[in-house]
């Protein structure tokens, strides 16, 4: 029941967190939209702008159907009219030839000034020679009118015939564009309408090229991508550490080869022993012992106290990079010669004395030493493999020979022997170790913490009958953000080289 109730939690816990990653990402797109009104206005244009571009797109596809539509009616009817006009010129001249012909007749019925003269001095009785004069007249007229008529239409035929002008300047000239009046008008319209649809477009787009116009449309494109952002932040880090556990780390287990730094040496007569974790630890020396502790560590010192730069000058990078320089010397004058040490800024540490003789190496991480007795050999191991991988680290730092060390841990200093059996470790508590166990990892056995992120995936695994040293706590390190990407960057970074 303890089982289903705390992968309920987990799953509960991950669907909550992805809830709320997508609620922060939006409340603040409305925190912002309501803060800064143009944000607001420029979310409204860029839905409107959708709109009118949809609108304008609708007009254009009508204004163009209705040009197709005008223009075909155009055409017919110039086909039509040039027909129509080219039938009227043939049948006018028809008439003209026609009529001609009866001018001519006529002409030969008039009489001549001679044969008229009886006619005008007889006032009774019809008069032929008028009649005819009368009957040629109205023929000539009729022959004009025929003519005038048959001039137009070759005039509207040529204007027809014009390639230079458009089926609607052709009907234009002709007057004959009035039937088709309400479909230029609705054209006219139709334009109108599409000229300003246009320039409202024009003007939204220009605002959306504002900064609130960009805001809102970076977040248009990126909505989606924050959702799947969220998505893999909530859920990738639980999937990478099922992998982890359940492939990588039993891979590692199986291929690794444990590391075993003193395998080479011969230090039969090598001793250690180590004293109570302390919060202030007095160190007395005999005469000639000398004490190289951190200047900030040493209270009060009975003797004399000198200043040293460095700790060992074969190694400056270590012993900078270790904290070990500008130290206090004390040394011891055969009198009570003493030392109190004690951690200046944390309250939490303690502080425990280590004695080694004749050792083939003390592992220690040097950033835990805040003091050493006498001058034992620094030395370094570099290990290369798979172990190396899974640790994350390639170089061992030695205390080899004799002599005595001060180290530092937060929380309670212990030193433990495994007893000829494996003991493991989270590797964050680990300070240091007796350089004759054999030294591997393993993958921590409780999943659901390491799951939840309570537990490191990586235990080292010490095996043989010799002391390993840890710390109960880790330190917090500094609480400003930046700070704690430098400090991360550089731990790793120093966890790499066995700092």
């Amino acid at each position: 029941m303890r089982l289903v109730s705390a992968v309920l939690g987990f799953a509960l816990k991950k669907v909550g967190l992805f809830a709320a990653v997508v609620l922060t990402l939006f409340l603040g797109v409305l925190l912002t939209s309501a803060l800064v009104p143009v944000l607001r206005e420029a979310e409204a244009e860029r839905d409107r702008l959708s709109d009118v571009a949809q609108e304008r797109a609708r007009l254009q596809d009508e204004l163009t159907e209705l040009e197709s539509t005008y223009s075909e009616a155009q055409s017919k009817a110039t086909e039509s009219l040039t027909a129509e006009i080219g039938a009227e010129v043939a049948d006018g001249r028809r008439r003209i030839s026609d009529q001609e012909s009866e001018v001519e007749g006529l002409q030969g019925d008039v009489c001549t000034t001679l044969e008229s003269v009886p006619e005008k001095l007889s006032p009774i009785g019809p008069n032929p020679c008028e009649d005819a004069q009368r009957a040629l007249e109205g023929a000539e007229e009729a022959l004009a009118t025929f003519q005038r008529n048959v001039a137009a239409a070759e005039a509207d035929a040529a204007v027809l015939e014009d390639p230079n002008l458009t089926d609607e300047q052709k009907l234009e000239q002709l007057g004959e564009d009035g039937g088709l009046a309400p479909e230029k008008r609705e054209i006219d319209n139709t334009r109108s309408e599409l000229a300003q649809t246009t320039a409202e477009e024009q003007g939204l787009r220009e605002a959306q090229d504002s900064w609130a116009g960009q805001v809102v449309n970076v977040w248009a494109r990126s909505w989606r991508w924050l959702v799947w952002t969220a998505l893999l932040l909530v859920l990738m880090p639980g999937v990478l550490r099922v992998v982890s556990y359940f492939v990588l780390m039993p891979l590692v287990r199986r291929a690794h080869n444990p590391i075993h730094l003193a395998a080479d040496s011969d230090h039969a007569g090598a001793a250690l022993r180590s004293g109570a974790a302390e919060r202030t630890l007095t160190v007395r020396l005999d005469e000639g012992e000398v004490l190289s502790a951190r200047s900030e560590h040493v209270r009060p010192v009975q003797g004399a106290v000198r200043s040293r730069l460095l700790y060992d000058w074969s190694s400056p990078f270590v012993s900078f990079a270790a904290g070990l320089y500008g130290l206090s010397r004390v040394t011891g004058d055969g009198g009570h010669t003493s030392a109190t040490l004690a951690t200046p800024d944390d309250p939490d540490s303690y502080l425990m004395r280590i004695d080694f003789t004749d050792h083939p190496g003390l592992v220690m991480r040097p950033r835990h030493v805040v003091g050493v007795i006498g001058t034992p050999d620094l030395q370094t191991r570099w290990r290369w493999g798979i172990q190396s991988l899974a640790t994350w680290q390639v170089r061992y730092i030695l205390f080899a020979g004799t002599g005595s060390l001060i180290v530092q841990g937060s929380g309670d200093v212990a030193a433990t022997n495994p007893q000829g059996r494996s003991t493991r470790m989270e590797q964050h508590l680990v300070m240091g170790f007796d350089s004759r166990l054999v030294v591997g990892v393993n993958r921590t056995e409780v999943f659901w913490p390491y799951l939840w992120g309570r537990t490191p995936l990586v235990d080292d695994e010490f095996t043989g009958a010799h002391p390993l040293f840890w710390q109960k706590s880790s330190a917090d390190g500094p609480s400003n953000p930046i700070a704690k990407v430098f400090d991360t960057f550089f731990s790793a970074f120093g966890k790499v080289l066995g700092f």
